[in-house]
């Protein structure tokens, strides 16, 4: 009951700001989201000044707001009460660009879709959830068969059912014109592949067997677009463009040639099925690939991380004559951020802003994420809310 009250109280203080001036100021920075049923990565609106917006990983946001991952991940209660937190903590704390407003997106890790396919979830005391490396699902041809023959059982497969625990729960106790986004797919084939498949395996079968390398992937996206079309009827909604995340591919797994002769066709029939990709990530580096992942037809907006040089993806965009995607510029976590120093920081943003006064036509956020504990967690959020701070002293001439 204690919990509850709270959450009501969470509720008020959000809905009592949302029509304020400061919250009104944050929603001009942004387009309209593309999607209302999936998680929305809006595209920034070109303006004076970048808007920035701030996470942390969920082992950190345990830390700032006391609460344990593992309850988190399988309670709709805390995981509902943490949320709401999280975003007032990110208007009041951190003063971002994220604003306030009435969603709440479930998301339950990592694990989600592989647990559909049959992969074991793992849930360790205060760290994210994570898959049972040690069960091979994708292990030849025949059981790549069996996959595919099974029919997704949309209630209970995996963590389905957890899925729909939350997604029910949670819209009883939020008021009836909040949004609920129930959990969507946005693992792509090639990382899901590796869940099922072993990452030490499929690295051999991109070199020893690239057939049955190309046949995993097939079956992956074959199963993507079951849910997908399940969830769609489930939900009474049309098919929307989904969020794909890519964090195995990067150049320290895949040559340029393995990605745009054997996974780029793949993610492109998965970008024609959905219309185009509301954002497309990748926390490794990928500026090798950026001309082909140019080439998605319908791409909202482009990932950048902080192991990414920006200069190479407008180069990229300058070349192609590309000016409808956006690009979300992340920072690395470490270097950037947290054991970076005041001049440091400015001559990083100074830096970034000059080099992006002669591409004005391309639309840019920037984002501080992946913060995890690296000394006093105290200290690593205020650095977090200094790069912010640092940030606002820039904008275009």
């Amino acid at each position: 009951m204690d919990q509850l009250y709270n959450i009501n109280k969470l509720i008020d203080k959000i809905e009592s700001e949302i029509g304020s001036e400061k919250n009104k100021e944050i929603a001009k920075k942004w387009n309209t989201p593309e999607v209302k049923h999936t998680y929305m990565h809006p595209v920034p609106k070109k303006r004076d000044q970048i808007p920035i917006i701030v996470d942390l990983e969920y082992p950190m946001w345990s830390k700032v707001l006391n609460f344990n991952t593992r309850e988190f991940y399988t309670n709709y209660i805390i995981y509902l009460e943490k949320q709401l937190e999280m975003s007032l903590y990110r208007y009041n704390f951190f003063k971002d660009d994220s604003g306030l407003g009435k969603t709440v997106a479930i998301w339950l890790g990592v694990n989600f879709e592989a647990s559909i396919l049959g992969c074991k979830s793992i849930y360790p005391e205060n760290v994210d959830p994570a898959i049972d490396r040690s069960l091979i699902i994708f292990k030849d041809e025949e059981s790549l068969k069996k996959i595919e023959a099974k029919e997704i059982n949309f209630k209970s497969d995996g963590i389905l059912g957890l899925a729909h625990e939350f997604y029910y729960r949670i819209k009883e106790i939020l008021p009836s014109d909040w949004n609920v986004i129930f959990p969507d797919w946005v693992i792509g084939p090639f990382p899901i592949a590796i869940y099922l498949r072993g990452y030490e395996n499929i690295l051999l079968d991109l070199i020893d067997s690239p057939e049955f390398f190309v046949k995993m992937l097939d079956v992956v996206n074959r199963k993507m677009i079951e849910f997908s079309t399940k969830r769609a009827k489930f939900l009474d909604i049309n098919i929307e463009k989904i969020n794909l995340h890519d964090d195995d591919v990067n150049y320290l797994n895949l040559s340029k040639k393995a990605y745009r002769e054997l996974i780029f066709p793949k993610e492109n029939e998965l970008s024609l099925f959905y219309g185009g990709f509301q954002y497309w990530h990748s926390c490794g580096n990928v500026e090798k690939f950026v001309e082909d992942i140019l080439n998605f037809k319908n791409l909202t907006i482009l990932d950048c991380s902080g192991w990414n040089n920006l200069d190479m993806f407008i180069n990229a965009f300058n070349r192609k004559g590309i000016n409808n995607i956006g690009i979300e510029k992340r920072f690395n976590p470490v270097k950037d951020v947290m054991a970076a120093d005041d001049e440091s920081i400015r001559n990083k943003i100074k830096e970034l802003y000059t080099n992006l006064e002669k591409s004005k036509k391309i639309n840019i956020n920037f984002k501080i994420d992946g913060i995890a504990e690296i000394s006093d967690f105290k200290e690593n959020i205020q650095s977090v809310r200094n790069f912010i701070s640092i940030s606002r002293e820039f904008g275009f001439e």
